[in-house]
């Protein structure tokens, strides 16, 4: 009986460990500040900048935790922490092209992530048209993406930094948009690596969004964190 009595206790120690780690930090005023380059097969460029985004608003709302974060562009995202998942409830972007996915998603339905699969919705976000008729075309379409946890790092390096307890998780969907009214349908494969660590949240990032079209090419986005404070 004692024995048992042992094992059980381990067994909740255990869990209440794992149950501690933060994958979406939401303390005030932290700071994330990202490299990110986008990558084009059409047109062989590659689009590098910096972005920080900052816990810029925490507030108490019922049982849950609100956080809105800004990034340096200017637009705003709030999002709802629950027990056991984390909802986006509001997007303000600065950027003309807006958004057409719906505001209010869950993001991560198992903040704890035993949860080993769900599904998000989203739209394209990469894809550009670059020849004439269909140059700065821009897609718009909705899809579902396939989130799975592919993998755990009990650590991880990123640049010269390293982090401990990470988990990759790995989207996958497909869609497809009329980009010219004398052709049929462009498909899209879209794939999303993520790289979530304890107590710092995302600290890389690769999506791909792959066509089967000229005009448009694949696109790459490669997201890395540079700093956390």
């Amino acid at each position: 009986m004692r024995k048992f009595v042992l094992i059980f206790l381990l067994f909740i120690c255990l869990s209440c460990e794992f149950n501690s780690k933060d994958y979406f930090p939401s303390i005030y005023g932290l700071k994330w500040v990202y490299s990110v380059v986008i990558e084009s097969s059409y047109t062989g460029k590659k689009n590098t900048k910096r972005v920080m985004v900052t816990n810029f608003n925490v507030n108490k709302k019922k049982k849950n935790l609100e956080v809105s974060r800004l990034y340096s562009d200017g637009s705003y995202y709030t999002y709802e922490i629950g027990k056991k998942k984390i909802t986006r409830t509001s997007v303000i972007l600065t950027f003309a092209e807006g958004i057409v996915e719906p505001v209010k998603k869950v993001i991560y339905p198992d903040i704890y992530f035993n949860q080993k699969e769900w599904v998000v919705r989203e739209q394209l976000f990469l894809v550009k048209g670059f020849q004439p008729p269909l140059l700065n075309v821009k897609p718009r379409s909705q899809f579902d993406m396939i989130y799975s946890i592919k993998k755990e790092h009990k650590r991880f390096k990123v640049k010269s930094s390293t982090f401990y307890d990470c988990i990759e998780i790995e989207g996958k969907g497909s869609s497809n948009f009329i980009g010219d009214t004398r052709s049929g349908p462009i498909n899209v494969d879209v794939i999303n690596t993520e790289i979530l660590c304890n107590d710092v949240g995302l600290v890389k990032q690769i999506r791909s969004e792959n066509t089967n079209a000229s005009a448009f090419g694949n696109m790459i986005l490669k997201k890395e964190l540079i700093s956390f404070d």
